[in-house]
């Protein structure tokens, strides 16, 4: 093996990432893979396995060849102390391989060294952030402390070894490895509705001593808010009898937003005969309607900053007496009386409460009030937060937390009314719950007539006010 210090000699020269390069002598190519290994590494531990596809493995003895071995399914391993090589210069080990296709040989470089001076990230794994649409080469925030240490008079280059789908990031080499962090930019405009997070994992490598180090990286892209919700429908049609009882549900309009964000809606301008229930979208009778048909002007809007606004959209009520209408129009129209056109609603009261209030399951927070002792009270569903006993005490039925009450902090549920005033009939009431971002919670049973003056568009440090005498639900 007098080919040895040759090929030795032309491998330290080449500038490689620890990957497979190839050397030329003697007419022939023969591939070569740098590898490190720590200096206090235990005999089997194991350096790196070559490529295995049924070909035998045997290290052709030199001068290092006795302090490793390789098994048969291409493992490399020490099998005795290295402590005294750490720092020395390069160890070359020839690995010859048998196969049905003929014999070759390769050459593997074990760079020992001391565990102290391996290549590490600061951090098991790094969270970064970008806003969408912003231009090509913007800066990731939130990675102050991106980079590895090593050596500090050793080159470091940084790649990303997966998850980095559709080359979406690039990374900005450091000049000096003296652990200053590294830049991330972007290389494409990104769409947060085509991809909300990108898992990456990243490697830093000492290219001299051939070790490096791997983190994941996620980087999460926020909402600009670029879209404003979209009605589902342009126009809305809808019929009502004349005499519908008053604030009954005369239809519903609603739409979507491609952000995530919830929809509100509002007439363009106020009706004496209807009004719009900002956060369900449901159309209220709120007078005596007239034998005509009805336009109204709506536009709905989210609840992101900046707030998008779509364009108007109408909805048509048409106003029909059943008197004048012949046998088989009365029965159709008889169909599409709206649901809960029966209910009424009770004035409404509203209670502040912290977040820390909310702490005791079983904890009484108020009671709605009575006009008859003998009435009882019902949820129409269950709530996670709050239930409510039949005899109108509102409890904590989960400790409240702030972080879990979705993006507008509220807490929402109806409640039927049944006693011997109603006429037997259940009256509904509705509770809205806001916890605002000082921690505090608002419950009330909260009315309105417009957007303008709705909970759902009360600045986060004022309270919803009384303005007429229906629930927005």
């Amino acid at each position: 093996m007098k080919t040895l210090p040759l090929l030795l000699l032309l491998f330290i020269n080449p500038f490689t990432l620890g990957s497979d390069v190839t050397l030329k002598g003697h007419g022939s190519d023969v591939p070569v893979l740098r590898v490190s290994v720590p200096h206090d590494a235990y005999p089997g531990y194991s350096i790196t396995r070559l490529n295995y596809r049924g070909q035998a493995f045997s290290l052709l003895e030199n001068e290092f060849s006795c302090l490793f071995a390789i098994l048969s399914d291409g493992l490399l391993m020490p099998t005795g102390d290295l402590t005294h090589l750490a720092d020395s210069p390069p160890l070359t080990l020839v690995v010859k391989e048998d196969s049905m296709n003929g014999t070759k040989e390769q050459m593997v470089v074990v760079h020992v060294v001391d565990r102290n001076r391996l290549v590490r990230f600061t951090q098991d794994a790094y969270s970064g952030s970008v806003y969408e649409n912003e231009p090509v080469g913007t800066v990731i925030e939130g990675l102050d402390r991106l980079f590895a240490t090593s050596d500090p008079h050793h080159p470091m280059v940084y790649t990303f070894v997966s998850g980095n789908e559709g080359d979406a990031f690039s990374i900005v080499q450091p000049v000096t490895n003296l652990s200053t962090p590294i830049l991330v930019r972007t290389n494409k405009v990104l769409d947060r509705e085509e991809q909300e997070v990108y898992d990456l994992v990243i490697r830093a490598t000492d290219v001299e001593e051939a070790n490096s180090a791997d983190a994941t990286l996620t980087i999460t892209v926020d909402n600009l808010n670029d879209n404003a919700p979209v009605p589902d429908r342009t126009v809305y049609e809808f019929r009502i009898p004349e005499d519908l009882e008053m604030y009954s549900i005369v239809g519903n309009v609603s739409a979507f937003d491609a952000d995530g964000d919830r929809p509100v809606y509002h007439l363009v301008s106020r009706h004496p005969v209807f009004a719009i229930i900002p956060k369900t979208g449901q159309i209220l009778l709120i007078a005596t309607p007239e034998l005509k048909t009805y336009k109204l002007s709506v536009r709905t809007q989210d609840t992101a900053k900046p707030p998008r606004v779509s364009a108007p959209f109408s909805v048509y009520v048409e106003v029909y007496s059943e008197e004048l209408l012949p046998e088989e129009e009365t029965e159709l129209s008889n169909e599409i009386v709206p649901v809960r056109q029966k209910r009424s609603v009770r004035p409404t009261k509203s209670y502040e409460y912290k977040e820390t209030d909310g702490s005791k399951p079983g904890k009484v927070m108020f009671q709605l009030d009575k006009k008859h002792p003998q009435e009882s009270y019902k949820m129409e569903g269950p709530v996670k937060w709050v239930e409510v006993d039949s005899s109108g005490d509102v409890k904590v039925k989960e400790p409240w937390d702030y972080e879990q009450l979705g993006k507008e902090k509220t807490i929402d549920f109806w409640v039927f009314v049944t006693g011997p005033n109603i006429n037997g009939k259940s009256q509904p009431s509705c509770i809205t719950c806001q916890c605002f971002p000082n921690l505090s919670i608002l419950g009330a049973l909260v009315e309105s007539s417009f957007f303008e003056d709705s909970l759902c568009k009360a600045p986060t440090s004022t309270f919803c006010k009384i303005v007429s005498n229906f629930c927005i639900g």
